[in-house]
C-alpha cells in the first residue's frame, strides 16, 4: 500500500493512475487514503458543513470509481480530485439554496392558508351568529347549551326540566333554521 513507503508526488500519481486503468479496487482504497483530508478540508472550506462536505467527497470518489476507465490519462489525480470536489461542493450549495427557498415557500404558503382559514372561521362564526339571532330564544337556549357550553342532553334536561324528545325537537328545529338562513352562503 502506499503508506508502507514514500512515493514521490508524480510516482503516486503514476502509480494510483496505473491502478485505475487496471480496474482494481486497491486503487480507490489507496486514492481515498492519499487525497480523502485534503479533499474534505476543500469541501468543507466551501460549504461550511462538516456532513455536506463529507458527502461531497464521498460521491466525488464513487464518481471517480464509476468512471475510472474514462479518465484522462495521463490526468494530475490531486489536481483533478480538487477540481471534482469543488464543483461538487458548489453544485451542494446549490441545492441547498434550492431546497431553501422551496421550504420558504412551502412555510409562506402554509402561513398564509392557516391565516386564511381562521378568517374563513371567523365569517362562518359570525354569519352562525346571525342565523341564530332568526332562531326562537327557546330553541337558541338549548342549541348555546348543547354545542356552546356543550353540556350533555342528560345536563340540559336536568337544569331546564325538559323531556329528551323536546330537546331534540328543539336542536332539530335551531339546526334547520340555521341551514335555511347559510343556504346561500354554503354549497352543501
Amino acid at each position: 500500500m502506499v503508506n508502507q513507503f514514500k512515493l514521490s508526488r508524480e510516482t503516486l500519481n503514476d502509480h494510483l493512475s496505473d491502478l485505475l486503468q487496471s480496474n482494481r479496487e486497491i486503487a480507490i482504497k489507496e486514492l481515498y487514503q492519499a487525497y480523502y483530508k485534503h479533499l474534505l478540508r476543500e469541501a468543507n472550506y466551501i460549504v461550511r458543513d462538516k456532513d455536506l462536505a463529507e458527502d461531497v467527497v464521498q460521491n466525488v470518489f464513487i464518481t471517480i470509481w464509476n468512471k475510472r476507465l474514462e479518465l484522462p490519462v495521463p490526468v494530475n489525480l490531486k489536481a483533478y480530485l480538487i477540481v471534482c470536489v469543488r464543483r461538487r461542493a458548489i453544485d451542494a450549495i446549490k441545492q441547498v439554496s434550492k431546497m431553501e427557498r422551496h421550504k420558504q415557500a412551502y412555510d409562506n404558503d402554509r402561513i398564509e392558508a392557516t391565516t386564511q382559514r381562521r378568517i374563513e372561521d371567523k365569517e362562518i362564526y359570525l354569519q352562525i351568529l346571525k342565523a341564530m339571532k332568526s332562531v326562537p330564544p327557546q330553541q337558541r337556549k338549548i342549541f348555546e347549551m348543547r354545542f356552546i357550553q356543550e353540556l350533555s342532553t342528560r345536563e340540559i334536561m336536568e337544569s331546564r326540566g325538559l323531556s329528551n324528545q323536546t330537546i331534540k325537537n328543539h336542536m332539530s328545529n335551531c339546526i334547520k333554521i340555521i341551514r335555511s338562513k347559510l343556504k346561500s352562503h354554503y354549497i352543501q
